[in-house]
């Protein structure tokens, strides 16, 4: 069983590489925020990490292999979109739907430690002071952003969580790496975001991985809009997960205040004119 898992995974991380470096191929002028995307995904596909950085992802990921058969149980409400055959009206996103699952469960909800990395590269590269993040889940990519700008030396990160037990869960395990620049903030998007942007001004990173629905995203980033700062990083989670993801990635990536994006098929990334 531990063999056959193992080649799953490995064969997806080859899935997932090809399409990262089919991404970066698409990126044919020079330019220098395009040169940091590319170093980004490349340092991801090679993993190429220096002996610090190893360290601190190892700690994370300790973290996740915790919780992964975790069967604790916990209840949640969910504001998003479910998965993809789900077809929920915004009503029933609007107040939430309910349910027990186990912290087991709600960790496979976190981004997968290549796709993490990536999130860790990007930080690196463009070193933003203000990074936010949508979807908190355990706290797992919400580390790796959050220790990429401790090694940055500078910058916080605002991660956003729907369910409070989630939330308070990622807030123990963002403290035990020792992670002092994150501050988790809890409750539906539409209601906690523009408090949010109101607070910070001026915004230079943006991970928005939550909701999953069509118009959802479409509005988040129009909310975002003002409070950008030029040549803000924008980066979309599950981008091809529903055909409403698919309609929203374009949408968005075809704005003219969009300088250049990049489709990862997983993830797509933009950067702001």
């Amino acid at each position: 069983m531990k063999i056959m898992k193992f080649f799953k995974n490995q064969v997806k991380n080859v899935l997932w590489k090809f399409w990262m470096f089919r991404g970066i191929k698409s990126l044919k002028k020079p330019d220098s925020y395009m040169d940091k995307i590319r170093c980004a995904v490349n340092e991801t596909i090679y993993n190429k990490l220096s002996l610090e950085e190893k360290d601190r992802i190892n700690g994370i990921e300790q973290i996740r292999k915790k919780f992964t058969q975790n069967p604790t149980p916990v209840d949640i409400t969910d504001f998003g979109a479910g998965n993809p055959d789900s077809k929920r009206s915004d009503d029933e996103m609007l107040k939430g739907i309910t349910h027990s699952t186990t912290y087991g469960a709600i960790c496979l909800g976190s981004k997968p430690s290549l796709w993490a990395l990536l999130l860790f590269k990007l930080i690196k590269e463009f070193q933003p002071q203000t990074a936010l993040e949508l979807g908190t889940c355990i706290g797992i990519s919400a580390a790796y952003q959050a220790t990429s700008q401790k090694m940055n030396g500078k910058g916080t990160l605002i991660t956003m969580e729907g369910a409070e037990s989630i939330a308070r869960l990622a807030e123990k395990n963002i403290a035990s790496l020792h992670l002092d620049n994150v501050k988790v903030v809890c409750g539906r998007f539409g209601d906690t975001l523009p408090k949010v942007l109101k607070e910070n001004q001026t915004i230079d990173y943006v991970f928005i991985d939550g909701h999953h629905d069509e118009n959802a995203t479409v509005d988040y980033y129009e909310m975002l809009l003002p409070h950008l700062s030029p040549r803000a990083l924008l980066v979309f989670d599950d981008i091809s997960w529903s055909e409403g993801m698919k309609r929203a990635w374009k949408k968005i990536s075809c704005d003219e205040k969009i300088l250049l994006s990049v489709d990862l098929t997983m993830l797509g990334i933009c950067v702001m004119k």
